[in-house]
């Protein structure tokens, strides 16, 4: 790529760099530079292979410039996120999730969608997996439904503080049996940034920003 070291200096002093995979651009021109002060004068490099090292030299400078520009814009769309994921303290939102949480008696939002108009049921289960109540909503339209429990048992005595698992199970009108992906609502309040994530908590866990599926009002 440089030609051959000159016999009339062969120990070439280029500077000091980094011992790297990848030559950068300054380096590149330390050693072209001391490549052609120690060239032979006899035997001087040809205009092709110095217009061809300059042409290398321009798109390594160019390519160097390029990721410059890349990671400067990359910090600013990581603080603009970071400044609208915050303005979200505050809001409800449900994310996708099979539990609902029942704090100071009053249970969280269920959420699930609906492919056609279908049989509603929505089971409820403790943490050992024992079935605590069964909600019917009766029939409802396709599309997306919000839900709010009773957090009482299936005999309507309040249940206690905790985390419960619940099951939303569908019936078409053809006797096709649907078990239905759900979430779950509750207010965002803080939002965190680890190792380049961004996560808000609701009824004190943290979630992804991507797994919010809805926000809302009320």
């Amino acid at each position: 790529m440089f030609g051959e070291v000159n016999a009339i200096n062969p120990n070439l002093n280029v500077g000091t760099y980094k011992n790297t995979k990848q030559l950068g651009k300054d380096a590149f021109l330390r050693l072209l530079v001391t490549q052609m002060e120690n060239q032979d004068p006899l035997n001087p490099m040809d205009n092709t292979k110095f217009v061809s090292q300059m042409a290398q030299f321009s798109a390594l400078e160019q390519t160097t410039n390029l990721a410059n520009s890349f990671d400067k814009f990359e910090k600013g769309f990581s603080a603009s996120m970071q400044l609208q994921a915050a303005s979200l303290i505050g809001e409800k939102a449900s994310v996708l999730s099979n539990t609902v949480d029942v704090i100071a008696g009053k249970s969280g939002t269920i959420g699930f969608s609906l492919p056609d108009e279908c049989l509603t049921y929505v089971k409820i289960f403790d943490k050992g997996g024992k079935l605590v109540d069964t909600e019917k909503l009766g029939w409802l339209s396709s599309g997306k439904h919000l839900y709010r429990w009773s957090a009482t048992n299936d005999e309507g005595v309040q249940v206690p503080d905790g985390t419960y698992t619940f099951q939303v199970q569908a019936i078409k009108k053809d006797g096709t049996h649907l078990q239905i992906s759900g979430s779950k609502g509750g207010t965002i309040s803080a939002v965190k940034f680890e190792e380049g994530q961004i996560y808000v908590t609701i009824n004190g866990v943290d979630y992804p920003l991507s797994k919010i599926t809805q926000l809302f009002k009320g």
